[in-house]
């Protein structure tokens, strides 16, 4: 049986900007972040041609070398941090903090940062795995980075964006119209994706007669990875006081689990499931008969628009103050 070359990692690590990176460069980021997978030293010292072979890679050019093209991805990642989003913030940090290549030994010395370290070892949940002999084997860069989206979501099997949101996360140029968007970005991704997602299926919703979200569904992925025995949830302190919170409420106590706490967790973003677990806390007055119920509850949360009211001095009161005080 062949290598599966399965890259575990935290699902921060989608954070990282490679939508201005070619195919060749992905490929050999992700088998080097394949290699560094539960790595404990800070220097590490890796193999070049077992990087190549790793990354599926061929020479594009004549002059064009593994060590060149290697040389080429450090200075591309240097300007490629990583992006997470915080309570009270964002947080950036560079994975590489130096990068030097032995053509003689044939080796790459790396050294990472200490940050990465929760990002491929030990990972805890959530987490994502790629496949990189699938991934490497995509021919359209569009098709790689929407691979990952894909696989980002695989437990719950499908996702739904607003286009403008996809275009973004897959880094599609604001000159391509929607002759362009659908010919050379959403073609290419449903001639190659299928293959390793079974029955998927590309729906575009619309508003009115424009098309304004698209949603990706799949039933299975059709090489599935095994399931790991024992999963489990990490949670931040206040995203877990609010989950206790809603358990309160007698009526969410049976339906908020911890198996259904999970998949609540694979759902949504943090944000998103803090706004709709408060709504529910406060809003729910009967028993949640299943998961699809407390869903919708929730989806309802986390759409409803908050209205804030300000109070706006009366212009007339303004003039008769300032009459009054002289």
């Amino acid at each position: 049986m062949s290598e599966q070359f399965e890259l575990k990692h935290h699902k921060d690590f989608h954070g990282i900007q490679l939508q201005d990176f070619n195919v060749k460069d992905r490929n050999l980021v992700f088998a080097l972040c394949y290699k560094l997978m539960e790595q404990e030293e800070n220097l590490i010292r890796l193999d070049v041609k077992e990087i190549a072979r790793i990354g599926n890679y061929k020479p594009t050019k004549s002059k064009d070398n593994i060590y060149k093209s290697l040389d080429e991805v450090y200075n591309r990642m240097k300007n490629a941090s990583i992006r997470i989003k915080k309570e009270n913030g964002i947080k950036h940090f560079v994975l590489f903090t130096s990068f030097e290549t032995f053509e003689d030994t044939g080796i790459v010395e790396i050294e990472v940062n200490k940050n990465y370290r929760y990002l491929l070892n030990k990972v805890a949940a959530p987490f994502t795995i790629q496949n990189l002999l699938e991934y490497t084997k995509l021919n359209s860069g569009y098709s790689q980075l929407t691979y990952s989206l894909l696989r980002k979501w695989d437990k719950r099997k499908w996702v739904e964006m607003s286009v403008e949101a996809f275009r973004d996360e897959i880094g599609v140029p604001q000159s391509y119209d929607t002759s362009n968007f659908n010919r050379q970005v959403l073609k290419p991704i449903m001639d190659e994706l299928p293959q390793y997602f079974k029955n998927l299926k590309l729906d575009k919703l619309k508003t009115g007669r424009k098309v304004t979200s698209l949603r990706f569904s799949w039933i299975g992925n059709n090489n599935e990875i095994k399931e790991v025995e024992k999963l489990e949830l990490e949670l931040s302190e206040s995203l877990n006081r609010l989950f206790e919170k809603a358990r309160r409420n007698r009526y969410l106590t049976e339906i908020l689990t911890d198996k259904n706490m999970y998949k609540l967790t694979e759902m949504y973003e943090e944000d998103q499931l803090k706004k709709g677990l408060l709504y529910i806390y406060k809003q729910t007055k009967k028993e949640v008969p299943n998961f699809t119920y407390l869903i919708k509850a929730l989806e309802t949360g986390i759409q409803e628009q908050e209205i804030e009211i300000k109070i706006i001095p009366d212009k007339k009161t303004e003039k008769n103050r300032f009459l009054i005080m002289n």
